[in-house]
């Protein structure tokens, strides 16, 4: 049996002879390493809700909102109305080549819907067919969004929220069916999939309704566009698209570029950075709090590991007198650190894994908790808590390892 054999035997015996303090540590590392990888894989499942919400707006769309102008420029005095109209999609589309989609959209609120007996008050929207990739207005299976044809048509045709094609239909099917707005009978072409949606204007997606562009202004009456958005190219610099975007219009309708009430732009994307800067700042404060709880185990264990050092002190003097090396004490020392940590830390980690699992199956009905999510385990997660566990057992090991190592093999033979 070699000697780190036989010193790792040793530990284990020694930790045995004092079965109340050492089954007291490895409860501590234990509850440690379940706090932490708790508050870490809360902190991951609030993460990827809040993505899931930025994924329910689109694919990054850029917002535009017409605004006034704020400064007299060429002749025109300040406080005029911006206005959006068709031409200026054209000329976007013209000028900007590094835009991807470019469209517009309008609302009507409190519209009447009605099908059979049943009535609702909801926001029709005339929107683009390009919205069903750059707005994440994907129908469920045997439904379709609006296509290029309805829009030159003006076809009636009708798409859905989810939540709007409940309070409507109810568990009926909706596609195929004819729903009146406002006394115009139009066709169910498709039910949006449920999803969340953090970044949102005028309320969430599946609480709408929405037509052809074209068939709205054919029953609404042509108006200037509520907003445009646009999507980018891959690659495209956000920054210098936007400034070019303000050009563009600048000159169409007559004013400064830099009068940015003129025009008012959301970039989603950047918003969605920033959002993602936040979260991970709120699980890395997450997972120091459990790395204090931890360090607090730590400290327990150090604790233990001085006493033993002065238990054993004749011990670990005799030791020293038959040749023992000053490292191979504090090895044993450092590896009976590790071994209790390790031992805690597995406890912990499997008690932490059986709880995430037995979350992660709990319906969730409360919208507080379902914008929350569920506590999430990764890998990296894993990864972390094993690092902090290594290091508290090696911190926890080696100020007892050096003290036992710079004994006196003399002196603590005399020891009593």
């Amino acid at each position: 049996m070699g000697a780190r054999t036989r010193g790792l035997a040793y530990m284990w015996r020694f930790a045995g002879r004092r079965r109340t303090r050492s089954a007291l540590i490895i409860l501590a590392v234990a509850w440690g390493t379940l706090s932490m990888m708790l508050l870490l894989a809360f902190g991951e499942g609030l993460k990827l809700q809040m993505w899931k919400g930025s994924q329910g707006l689109g694919t990054s769309p850029i917002m535009l909102w017409a605004g006034s102008t704020t400064r007299a420029w060429e002749g025109m005095k300040p406080g005029r109305q911006i206005r959006f109209v068709e031409e200026d999609l054209t000329a976007l589309e013209r000028a900007v080549p590094e835009i991807d989609h470019v469209a517009a959209e309008d609302v009507s609120w409190s519209v009447d819907l009605r099908w059979g007996t049943q009535a609702v008050s909801a926001r029709v929207t005339g929107v683009m067919p390009c919205y069903e990739t750059v707005r994440a207005h994907h129908p469920q299976p045997g439904g379709r969004f609006l296509n290029d044809v309805d829009e030159a048509r003006s076809r009636r045709v009708l798409f859905l929220g989810s939540a709007l094609k409940e309070r409507l239909f109810g568990p009926a099917n909706a596609v195929g069916q004819t729903v009146f707005l406002r006394g115009v009978p139009f066709t169910v072409i498709g039910v949006m999939i449920d999803k969340q949606q953090m970044g949102m204007y005028g309320g969430p997606d599946i609480e709408k309704a929405s037509i052809p562009l074209s068939t709205f202004e054919s029953i609404f009456g042509r108006q200037p566009y509520g907003n445009i958005l646009y999507t980018l190219k891959a690659g495209a610099d956000p920054k210098t698209v936007e400034q070019a975007v303000r050009e563009v219009l600048a000159r169409r309708y007559r004013f400064d570029p830099a009068d940015e009430s003129a025009v008012h732009i959301w970039d989603s994307a950047q918003t969605n950075i920033e959002g993602e800067k936040i979260f991970k700042g709120i699980q890395a404060f997450l997972g120091i709090v459990g790395a204090m709880t931890l360090l607090v185990a730590g400290v327990g264990l150090a604790n233990m590991l001085f006493v033993m050092i002065h238990r054993r002190t004749r011990e670990i003097g005799l030791q020293m007198a038959i040749g023992a090396h000053r490292a191979s004490i504090t090895t044993q020392i450092v590896g009976e650190s590790l071994l209790l940590a390790a031992l805690g830390g597995y406890l912990g980690i499997g008690l932490a894994w059986i709880l995430v699992e037995a979350l992660q199956r709990l319906p969730v009905k409360s919208e507080a908790l379902q914008f929350l999510g569920k506590p999430t385990l990764s890998l990296p997660l894993g990864i972390v808590t094993v690092i902090v566990l290594i290091g508290i057992g090696c911190l926890a090991g080696t100020l007892p390892a050096r003290r036992a190592a710079r004994l006196n093999p003399v002196e603590a033979l005399r020891h009593e």
